[in-house]
């Protein structure tokens, strides 16, 4: 038996970051899984390479459709019969600006996703958690929310508005047996942060191996933490072993940010 079997877990952004890996992890340790994104094409390859016997389904959805969001539940109990899991990963970045230059529409857009898009996925997958009597539910946050990064304050302020739904949905919750946490997640090089390394060294900027030395050596592990790390943080919130843990805040970032 492993960490999650038994277990149905929908996870949403399943596109070449983070998303696809907790999906890819999560059917590793058992979960029936639940992949959405907007876009079908990641997740045909993550269903393609899951291990034999992994029970995965892909639902074409958007995150700021109440429709669509529903129909995720949906379409979820239909397949596995419970939803024990919800891990929030799509997000919207914005701007990547000094706050005073950021666009007010893309800000809003952003929030649309990642905050409003959170939000609908939770009221769309509860009212089943207080069915089946329980359930976990893991937002998936960030540093830039708890520490200054350059040109991240859009970023971090849909992230800290995610974190704070967080707690307060745990305490709000709580007696019905859903817990709510956040995993902060620190640096990883996972192909959109590998993207963005290298536009900056083709701006001028460090190569992508001097600027990931760079990273690593300001972590206490001297290592960028792999993304399968991170997706396993985020999956062991939804599990058994955390099940008296709710409203708290997780930071995994290999030691960068150690808050007292």
């Amino acid at each position: 038996m492993t960490l999650l079997t038994g277990k149905s877990v929908i996870i949403t952004g399943i596109g070449p970051g983070l998303g696809r890996v907790i999906a890819e992890e999560a059917a590793r340790l058992g979960a029936d899984v639940a992949m959405v994104s907007r876009s079908g094409a990641i997740m045909a390859e993550v269903a393609a390479s899951a291990p034999a016997g992994a029970r995965m389904i892909a639902i074409q959805a958007d995150i700021t459709s109440d429709a669509d969001c529903a129909a995720v539940a949906e379409q979820t109990v239909a397949a596995f019969g419970m939803i024990d899991g919800l891990v929030n990963s799509a997000y919207r970045p914005g701007d990547i600006k000094p706050v005073m230059d950021i666009d007010l529409d893309e800000l809003a857009r952003a929030f649309d996703v990642t905050v409003l898009g959170t939000l609908r996925m939770i009221r769309a997958v509860v009212p089943q958690m207080e069915r089946q009597g329980g359930g976990a539910i893991v937002n998936i946050g960030s540093q830039v929310a708890r520490k200054h990064v350059m040109n991240q304050g859009g970023y971090a302020a849909t992230k800290a508005a995610q974190s704070a739904l967080t707690r307060y949905l745990a305490i709000e919750l709580g007696p019905k047996n859903i817990r709510f946490n956040t995993p902060s997640f620190g640096w990883t090089i996972s192909p959109p942060a590998r993207a963005w390394l290298e536009q900056q060294e083709a701006d001028g900027g460090p190569s992508v191996s001097e600027s990931i030395a760079g990273i690593a050596g300001g972590l206490a592990l001297n290592r960028v933490p792999a993304d399968e790390e991170y997706a396993r943080a985020a999956l062991a919130l939804v599990s058994d072993y955390f099940s008296s843990v709710t409203g708290a805040t997780l930071d995994v970032n290999g030691g960068e940010y150690m808050p007292l």
